[in-house]
């Protein structure tokens, strides 16, 4: 494809595409990045030319081969290694991928080098496809998923991969009542969880009560990966079926006892604190996270993706995650050539003319990413607040109403997002089979008086000497809306700055709640917030990211958590909702077991009719574009990829195929 090609059209083809795919976005072609230079660039890479005939190995890797310290490769690969095509050409071996973050996000470091499921996306968005699974195989109906593992795979200590493995993560852990009470969306179909059984040492069933229509597509998206990340012959210890020990082996090992070890394991903590941990990661950990100001990986020399030419991934020695206190530190780092790729914290609207004035002598350029935003701040007044007087509030439509049309969203565009986009509401964007202009134009009009009126309808005429509008008891409508220090989005505090004074002139208070990212979370899902912002999910593929559009849990979409908890039966920890609320749910139950992405989409349309007429959540506009920094000479990198939670970038470019010169 011309790298030159206008991006609209490229869009409107994928469109159609997106048609046939049944929710999935289709780029036309990844286009490699433009990388030219040489020398390491300061990144200490002496690469050396990859080995011919199809055998080849790290050179670091061959030496211990030699030494007698390593098995030779062809004993540390399985027996059909997953072949990766290159981005541009055969890479060669050797250097660092030098990296930043601010804080430790274990999110990120997840979608960076643990993408390693039993499915994964392509490159394109279209389809699963294989990965630590070498088959799968589905019946008619959608209700059996058979998993065929790769024979000989190995982790990274060497130990076999095999299906005892899967059972293992799945039986023992992921639905031990002690370990997780609950259930797992992902493994839930008829409201029950799957079941799990083993056919031999590579092969595994899973079994659902109900078509399970989206399992493989919801696999390949989801980063909390159990299956494939919980060694039984590691974890054993831990667990009082397997050792009589267990309770003594966890509190050696600083756990309050068997139960948090293996809930450590479980949700992810374990992977960045626990280097002993085997992993089927490309590059493993060699500094746990702690309080250190770098986290350092190498090489597995165990790993089971190889090159056409037979060559064994990764390309890299290994990686280096700095870990920043500071967010202007490390756009610094990027602007003196510092860091050989990053794509967050540092790549916002505002710095990128500065990242552009310093790319000739910084050595870097950019690439693009194509977002699954469905706007720049997605407002989400708390529906279930603690608060009952600020519950009703929230839950009048007029009110919400009122405060949209007394954003002036044209001025934030200009001031904030450097003239980009355009008014809009969260809503699918017109690359979405599922776009809808209505949903995302409608009561984005900047009028004054318009919002007053709503805002009397809403019954809140009175106001206090201060000129605030009096609730329902009495006293000013006055609530405060969190929002992240620390998540890469600093213009989110600037537009909220605004955002502030449109309502401060129709008499509504509104303060921000500045927390760090950590804390965020925490108060989110205990549902100690009022109103929090944040971008949203969902504007291309809505059957797969459906969060902002009605009430279900997760970690940033979360508007309406005790109704969610309600629809999945948990009524004592619940709140009934409205019936549109009900109805929504019902049709998705629909969407999760219907096979025919045509009729999926008919009725995903069904459920943003109604997030259309019930208007839960505000938004300023149109997202920008988000784009990363690319070093000159860090190779086989893709010119232009998707931005989405549920696209795990970068981990779906096979970073294990990136190589420096």
């Amino acid at each position: 494809m011309d790298p030159q090609i206008d991006r609209r059209h490229l869009l409107q083809l994928n469109r159609r595409q997106l048609l046939r795919a049944g929710g999935a976005l289709t780029l036309a072609a990844l286009v490699p990045a433009c990388s030219s230079g040489s020398g390491d660039g300061g990144n200490g890479a002496t690469p050396s030319a990859p080995p011919e005939g199809g055998t080849g190995e790290a050179p670091g890797l061959k030496a211990l081969v030699d030494s007698g310290e390593l098995p030779p490769l062809a004993e540390r690969l399985p027996a059909s290694p997953m072949v990766v095509q290159p981005i541009e050409e055969i890479g060669q071996y050797g250097g660092t991928w030098r990296n930043g973050m601010v804080g430790t996000d274990g999110g990120r470091l997840i979608y960076t080098l643990a993408y390693e499921n039993l499915v994964r996306w392509n490159l394109d968005w279209t389809e699963p496809i294989p990965n630590v699974a070498e088959a799968v195989e589905i019946n008619d109906d959608a209700t059996v998923y058979t998993f065929i593992l790769r024979e000989g795979m190995k982790w990274s200590d060497g130990a076999p991969f095999t299906a005892d493995d899967i059972l293992f993560a799945y039986n023992d852990v992921l639905t031990h009542p002690q370990v997780n009470p609950g259930d797992y969306g992902l493994f839930v179909a008829g409201g029950e969880m799957g079941t799990l059984e083993k056919v031999d040492d590579v092969t595994v069933v899973f079994t659902f009560a109900a078509p399970h229509a989206l399992f493989l597509e919801q696999l390949a998206g989801e980063i909390a990966y159990m299956p494939t990340r919980l060694p039984r012959h590691y974890l054993e210890k831990f667990h009082p079926d397997y050792s009589d020990d267990a309770e003594q082996n966890a509190k050696d090992a600083d756990f309050s006892g068997w139960v948090e070890a293996l809930q450590d394991a479980l949700w992810g903590g374990a992977m960045w604190h626990d280097i002993e941990l085997p992993r089927l990661h490309a590059w493993v950990p060699t500094t746990p996270v702690s309080d250190a100001t770098e986290m350092l990986f190498e090489r597995n020399p165990y790993y089971w993706k190889i090159d056409p030419d037979g060559n064994q991934l990764p390309y890299l020695d290994g990686i280096r995650f700095g870990i920043f206190q500071d967010a202007e530190v490390l756009l610094l780092s990027t602007l003196q050539g510092e860091i050989d790729m990053i794509d967050r914290v540092v790549t916002t609207t505002t710095n990128k003319p500065v990242l552009a004035r310093d790319r000739e002598s910084g050595g870097y350029d950019f690439f693009d990413l194509v977002p699954d935003k469905i706007n720049t701040m997605t407002i989400l007044l708390n529906q279930n607040c603690q608060d009952e007087v600020k519950r009703e509030i929230f839950g009048n439509k007029d009110f919400r109403i009122g405060l949209s049309h007394a954003i002036n969203r044209q001025e934030i565009i200009e001031a904030v997002y450097a003239r980009q986009g355009e008014p809009w509401q969260p809503a699918p964007l017109p690359e979405s089979a599922l776009y809808d202009e209505e949903m995302g134009k409608q009561y984005t009009e900047y009028d004054v008086d318009l919002a007053n009126r709503h805002l009397d309808d809403a019954g809140y005429t009175e106001r206090n000497a201060d000129g605030i509008r009096l609730g329902p008891d009495g006293k000013p409508i006055s609530f405060r809306i969190l929002v992240a220090t620390d998540s890469g989005k600093p213009e989110m505090i600037d537009s909220l700055e605004l955002v502030k004074g449109y309502w401060r002139e129709v008499g509504i208070d509104m303060s921000m709640q500045t927390e760090a990212n950590e804390l965020r979370y925490e108060l989110i899902q205990a549902n100690e917030h009022e109103a929090h912002v944040w971008d949203g999910d969902g504007a291309l593929d809505p059957v797969n990211s459906p969060s902002f559009y009605l009430p279900r849990w997760g970690i940033d979409n979360v508007f309406a958590s005790k109704w969610s908890n309600w629809l999945d039966g948990d009524t004592e920890d619940g709140i009934e909702p409205p019936e549109p609320v009900k109805e929504q749910f019902r049709i998705y139950q629909e969407v999760l077991v219907e096979p025919d992405p045509d009729r999926r989409n008919e009725l995903m349309a069904e459920v943003l009719r109604i997030a259309k007429e019930q208007f839960y959540l505000i938004g300023i506009s149109t997202p920008v574009p988000p784009y990363g920094v690319v070093k000159n000479n860090f190779r086989n990198m893709v010119d232009q990829t998707f931005f989405a939670a549920k696209f795990p970038y970068p981990g779906v470019t096979h970073p294990e195929q990136y190589f420096v010169t």
